[in-house]
């Protein structure tokens, strides 16, 4: 409810208490009126009773109904507001009336005189007594008889309440009269005390709204009945400090806006530049990286003498820790900058644990453990590939502090979620530590700071793609008897496949088929041609795919497989020239490998169902996916 303004409370607070007290007095007046015109009536009223039972008392003693009649109407003619007036007998039986009654019945009679009311009728009954004289009796020796009087009938006077009514209107008339007298007299007053007070008080209360609206011109106008001057003085000067203090306040806001402004522009600089850092590093560096395995892979299948072997051996182990060093910092920088957005879908857990299966049963077989893993029919919903990480990074860290026993992968429903777990029986975290080991670099068991143990990131990376995702981890761990990561996934609709489909074991022995290389790099080129040649493979080098037709139409060879780099020389890349070799050849199946699975990448290979691998790419899980791959298309071509 909206307040009353000052102007409405004013009025109200003058105007008010004069109409309480106005009231109040005509009210004392009439009520004093009232008493004193109904006093006088019942002392009219009784006087004229009184009278005519005085003047009646011989009638009614010698019984002479003419004479009380004449008294009757007398008593009638000597006051006009009389209507009635009779005279009983001592039984109460009428012996003389005049005028019209308006008693129904004769009114009950006793020895005192009684006054009451009927209607607008005010009734008086008067006994008529005749007083006993005392007589001495000198033969008697009783004193002085009882001297109370005989009644020998009795007076009714009735007189009319009209003309009191009438003088009571009257009155009441009068004192409502002066009661809007001084209300009219307060509100004429209150009006007077506005025109000089409240006036310049609404109009400094509307020159301070304007101020603190943001006017800071505006100015109270000086008063001419100066009522009050310092007020309005001082408001002037507060406008005029605050207009000061305004303009001072928007320079330095300016001058705080551009340096913000400058600060923002060199921190967006330094993050596009550690963003092209990122890119580059994506690229640059895992393309040597994954050139340098090839070819220790290669180098590996060579013969060697008993003292070059081990040192093949050191090789190959330096440079799979190298990989891993660099993917790890490569993805938690990619996280800390934002740069990794989610894709959720629905897809198969089945297909989640073959990719698993695939990416650790060769390090499972190194290490002489069992991996396990349970088969699932639920279907999840997340973004596959970031959920995949963290699936990754715990059978990887279970493999990595497993001595003996094994590793289990298994999914459990639960309610409208399904738990991923990942069970080791390793060497256990203690209870104080169990939130530790998500922090960064922090590494259990290690305090040489063994490289081939990793960094200490892996959890943490797992960590920040928990809460990228929105799926709580969990861990739980006795020590000495092992540990379990679990990740909580909403479930999906059985719908498409997120993942592409991929073996579940590693396999080995000779490949037989033709392979495309697409690879513009030379040494990338010539660690690729040279494994898979190692591996039985008749390989094909080219850098654009309409070299590679040519290359297979002279050697009189359609393309098995494709092997392609993502970036080639000139205006085509890996997508465009696997859907050209598929054009010329058919339905050629396409490996597409590049250094950072962007967007535009994985959905480009996504919807023409290439396999796509990131730089670097371990030699043993591209062996399985060429010799898979291989083994699917020919099945397929088998059927058709």
């Amino acid at each position: 409810m909206k307040r009353p303004g000052l102007r409405v409370r004013l009025l109200t607070a003058t105007v008010l208490p004069a109409i309480v007290v106005a009231l109040a007095l005509a009210a004392i007046l009439l009520d004093r009126q009232y008493r004193g015109l109904d006093e006088a009536l019942q002392a009219r009223v009784r006087a004229d009773a009184r009278q005519l039972a005085s003047a009646a008392e011989f009638g009614v003693f010698s019984g002479s109904r003419k004479a009380l009649q004449a008294m009757t109407r007398a008593t009638l003619a000597g006051d006009p507001d009389v209507v009635a007036a009779t005279v009983l007998d001592a039984a109460g039986h009428p012996l003389a009336s005049s005028g019209a009654s308006t008693l129904a019945l004769p009114p009950a009679v006793s020895r005192a005189e009684r006054l009451f009311q009927s209607g607008s009728i005010t009734v008086a009954v008067v006994p008529i007594g005749r007083p006993l004289l005392a007589v001495d009796d000198i033969y008697s020796d009783s004193g002085a008889p009882d001297a109370a009087p005989q009644i020998d009938g009795y007076v009714v006077i009735e007189m009319s309440r009209q003309h009191l009514d009438a003088e009571r209107t009257r009155q009441l008339l009068i004192g409502v009269g002066i009661a809007l007298g001084g209300a009219l007299l307060a509100a004429w007053l209150a009006l007077g005390i506005a025109a000089g007070v409240i006036r310049p008080i609404l109009h400094i209360g509307d020159v301070v709204d304007r101020i603190g609206r943001g006017d800071l011109a505006a100015r109270v106008r000086p008063d001419a009945a100066a009522v009050m001057p310092n007020l309005e003085d001082g408001i002037n000067s507060m406008a005029q400090r605050i207009g000061l203090a305004q303009d001072s306040l928007m320079q330095q806001i300016d001058a705080a806006t551009a340096e913000l402004r400058a600060r923002k522009e060199e921190a967006e600089r330094a993050n596009a530049a550690k963003t092209r850092f990122v890119a580059a590093a994506s690229h640059d560096l895992r393309q040597p990286l994954h050139a340098l395995g090839l070819f220790v892979s290669r180098l590996a299948q060579l013969r060697h003498g008993p003292d070059v072997r081990p040192l093949v051996g050191h090789i190959d182990a330096s440079v799979q820790a190298l990989q891993d060093l660099l993917d790890t910092l490569l993805d938690i920088s990619r996280l800390d900058a934002g740069m990794v957005a989610v894709k959720p879908a629905d897809f198969a857990a089945a297909d989640l644990f073959a990719r698993l299966a695939l990416d650790h049963a060769g390090p499972a077989d190194e290490k002489q453990l069992r991996l396990r893993i349970r088969p699932s029919a639920l279907w999840l919903q997340t973004d596959p590939g970031l959920l995949l990480r963290i699936l990754v990074n715990f059978v990887a860290n279970a493999l990595r502090y497993t001595t003996q026993g094994g590793v289990l992968v298994a999914c459990r429903r639960r309610g409208d979620k399904a738990r991923l777990q990942v069970w080791d029986t390793g060497m256990g975290i203690p209870p104080d530590h169990l939130r530790d080991v998500f922090s960064e670099y922090v590494q259990l068991g290690n305090p040489e700071r063994n490289r081939d143990k990793g960094l200490g990131l892996g959890l943490a990376i797992c960590e920040r793609l928990s809460q990228l995702l929105d799926l709580p981890l969990g861990l739980r761990s006795v020590p000495g008897r092992g540990s379990v990561f679990w990740v909580d996934v909403p479930l999906g609709r059985a719908e498409a496949a997120a993942l592409a489909d991929v073996p579940e074991a590693m396999p080995s022995g000779r490949i037989d088929g033709t392979v495309v290389v697409l690879e513009d790099d030379v040494p990338n080129a010539a660690s690729m041609i040279g494994l898979l040649s190692g591996w039985g493979c008749l390989v094909v080098g080219a850098a654009s795919s309409v070299e590679a037709v040519r290359l297979c139409e002279e050697a009189g060879k359609a393309p098995d497989l494709v092997i392609s780099d993502y970036r080639l020389p000139g205006d085509e890349d890996g997508v465009a020239a696997g859907m050209a070799l598929r054009r010329r050849f058919g339905p050629v199946p396409v490996v597409l490998i590049g250094a950072d699975a962007d967007e535009r990448l994985v959905e480009g290979a996504a919807r023409r169902r290439f396999t796509l691998l990131t730089k670097p790419v371990r030699p043993g899980k591209l062996r399985a996916i060429v010799q898979q791959t291989l083994a699917q298309s020919r099945t397929t071509a088998d059927e058709g």
